[in-house]
């Protein structure tokens, strides 16, 4: 069974690549092979996954085996990388051994591949087993030094009378007291505050009774310098050798960055759900100062927004606790307008960065010193609220104590200002998003006010052009009847007089045995002919004149009169339950017929013609069938005065008409109505139809 390997091939020939695969193949592996020619694209095939072995040829146009080794060393990747080429000699080869190939092979020595490739990969195996052994000793090395070095935690021990009796150099630095200095003390310890004495107290008696929660007890104590710091104290009983008690060994971990830390993460929640539910800056910025500043003990606060220009700045929002008496602080704050660099919201506009003043009475841009200093106030801070590079606001807090500068908390409030700005760039974009919105809707109201004016002159262009329709298939229709009965009563009547006197003058020279008889006998014949013609015609004209309310009932109709004069076959079929129809929809789908099969018997000159009405789900279909030829006015759908008039009355009911072939001759007319028809309305009502 073929071993896989996963193939990184450098190489530019693609013949090369098809031998170098085939020897692997020969010698029992399965390749998975990727051919790249330049440095991007062999590194981009480092980044995308997991090679075997790298196989690279000395030369190529754009690259170069030691290229493609120093790009693979560069990566730190520990590959069996080998060089194969052509046109290396020995130093070349013995070069690249000393920059880091593992090995070379000669294209016309192919069958050292394989092995080579064996013997390095499993020499790459065993250096990578080497290396993780030598990672996990120096591992083990490190921690058992750290260990032996210090331990970051405090460790106590107590004894069995509540003496201390062990201090870790930690612990010593983390209360400040000396080793000397503490052991041997008893309970209540120095490190103990006064006001939280009784807290302490009480779990140092639970700690006595055997009662220590298994998470430890979060206390705070306090440093040789008066600093207050929380810690965490997890305790063990310590037993002898009879399994006696003899004391109690004490960590002491110093959690307050983890309470700080805590008490940000609280903080940035409760501003991030505050911006996500307020409209507004000024909505949102009470909120916002009253938790950054009452849980981060501040006295009051103050947050101010950039004005259009960018140089000055105007009061949002001041919040105080409730505790702080800083009203006329706050009243001056509130009507103040700084320009950039006035006073500590100015500076820090300024400058875009927070700044911090540890002692208020020392600061002289300071315009509200002395009311800040009045009310009691004695140190304060500034954070900019950005969005990039530009200051969109100022944040300010202010504290009745003295406060040295944090710079961890100064880059916390900078990301909650970056977070505020987002907000502020937000709220900008809907404030221009709600005033383009007003504009559209204005730019809309008057565009559909022109729309409704021209659509209203479309109704009535649409209207007229209907209504000259209408006219113009009534002109026709009449004027075709009254060619129909002038040729009848006119012209057929004086044809049949004349044939007549024909007739009398052939007696009268047949009497005389004259030799003109011949003459009128066939003069007589041709005005017989010419009567029957002009009848034909007159009939053609007048042809099936609707009557009937019913549309099958009025095509079997037609059919039946089609083949009576024109003596051709002609039958009618429908299919389908056919519903109640508008009188002018009978109409013009009666004289579409009448028109199809008229051109069908004289253009055509058609012999069999079948008229289809078929009811579908959604639609009535009229089909006109012939086997006479295909005459250029039912092909060509741009001319012919019939297939417009079609058009025409097809369009007026809505329906659509199509001429095309039909096969192996003829022509086939097909119009489709959809059954959107509604049935005759009461007392004779017209029904609606569709309209294009």
């Amino acid at each position: 069974m073929s071993r896989p390997i996963q193939v990184l091939l450098v190489e530019d020939s693609e013949n090369d690549a098809a031998l170098l695969m085939l020897e692997l193949r020969q010698g029992g592996y399965a390749p998975d092979c990727e051919r790249v020619e330049t440095a991007a694209a062999m590194a981009e095939a480092l980044n995308r996954r997991r090679w075997d072995v790298v196989i690279a040829d000395y030369v190529l146009p754009r690259f170069s085996g030691p290229a493609a080794l120093k790009l693979l060393q560069e990566r730190g990747l520990d590959l069996p990388f080998i060089i194969v080429s052509g046109h290396i000699d020995e130093d070349t080869a013995v070069a690249s051994m000393k920059a880091g190939a593992h090995d070379y092979v000669m294209k016309d020595r192919l069958t050292r591949l394989v092995p080579a490739i064996e013997r390095e990969m499993e020499e790459a195996e065993v250096r990578q087993l080497r290396r993780h052994s030598e990672e996990k000793f120096a591992r083990e090395q490190t921690f058992r030094h750290v260990i032996e070095e210090s331990i970051p935690s405090g460790i106590a021990v107590v004894d069995s009378e509540g003496r201390l009796s062990y201090v870790n150099p930690s612990y010593c630095e983390m209360v400040g007291w000396s080793e000397a200095e503490l052991l041997g003390s008893k309970p209540p310890f120095v490190h103990w505050p006064a006001e939280e004495m009784e807290k302490i107290k009480a779990a140092y008696a639970r700690i006595r009774a055997g009662q220590s929660p298994p998470g430890g007890f979060e206390l705070r104590f306090q440093r040789r310098n008066g600093q207050r710091f929380d810690v965490l104290l997890q305790t063990k009983p310590i037993h002898d050798a009879q399994g006696s008690g003899t004391g109690w060994l004490a960590s002491i971990t110093d959690i307050t960055e983890r309470r700080e830390a805590e008490k940000r993460l609280r903080v940035q929640y409760a501003v991030a759900q505050t911006l996500s539910e307020a409209r507004s800056l000024r909505a949102a910025a009470p909120e916002i100062l009253r938790a950054i500043g009452q849980t981060m003990g501040w006295s009051a606060g103050a947050l101010w927004r950039a004005r259009a220009s960018g140089m000055e700045l105007s009061c949002v929002e001041v919040w105080h606790g409730e505790s702080a008496q800083v009203a006329a602080f706050e009243a001056m704050s509130r009507q103040k307008i700084f320009a950039k660099g006035e006073d500590l919201p100015g500076r820090v506009l300024s400058v875009g960065q927070p700044i911090w003043v540890a002692d208020i009475t020392k600061e002289k841009n300071l315009p509200r010193a002395q009311k800040a200093i009045q009310e009691g106030l004695r140190s304060g801070c500034g954070f900019p609220i950005r969005l990039g590079n530009e200051v969109l606001g100022v944040m300010e807090f202010f504290s009745h104590e003295l406060r040295e500068s944090d710079e961890t908390l100064m880059q916390w409030m900078v990301s909650i200002g970056s977070q505020i700005g987002q907000f502020m760039e937000r709220e900008m974009a809907q404030n221009a998003l709600l005033r383009a919105h007003d504009e559209l809707e204005q730019r809309v109201r008057e565009r559909t006010v022109d729309l409704m004016a021209a659509n209203a002159n479309l109704e009535n262009a649409i209207q007229e052009r209907r209504r000259l329709e209408h006219e113009l298939l009534e002109i026709t229709e009449k004027e075709r009847r009254r060619i129909g009965l002038d040729l009848h009563d006119d012209l057929g009547q004086k044809l049949a007089g004349m044939t007549l006197m024909m007739k009398g003058l052939q007696l009268s020279l047949n009497k005389k045995h004259l030799p003109e008889a011949e003459d009128a006998q066939r003069i007589a014949e041709l005005i017989h002919q010419t009567m029957e013609h002009a009848s034909g015609l007159a009939r053609d004209l007048t042809l099936g004149e609707l009557e009937e309310e019913n549309l099958p009932s009025a095509l079997r109709g037609l059919a039946v009169n089609v083949k009576n004069l024109f003596d051709i076959s002609c039958r009618f079929k429908t299919e389908g339950s056919i519903p109640p129809l508008d009188k002018n929809v009978i109409t013009q789908f009666y004289k579409i017929t009448q028109e199809a099969v008229t051109n069908a018997v004289k253009h055509g000159k058609a012999r069999q013609v079948g008229i289809n009405l078929v009811k579908e789900s959604d639609r009535l279909v009229l089909t006109v069938r012939n086997n006479g030829l295909s005459f250029p006015s039912m092909i060509d759908q741009a001319r012919g005065m019939g297939l417009r008039i079609m058009n025409y009355r097809a369009n007026v009911i809505g329906a659509s008409l199509n001429v095309k072939r039909n096969r192996p001759t003829g022509t086939v007319v097909t119009c489709c109505l959809p059954t959107l028809v509604l049935k005759p309305g009461k007392n004779g009502a017209r029904a609606k139809v569709p309209t294009r």
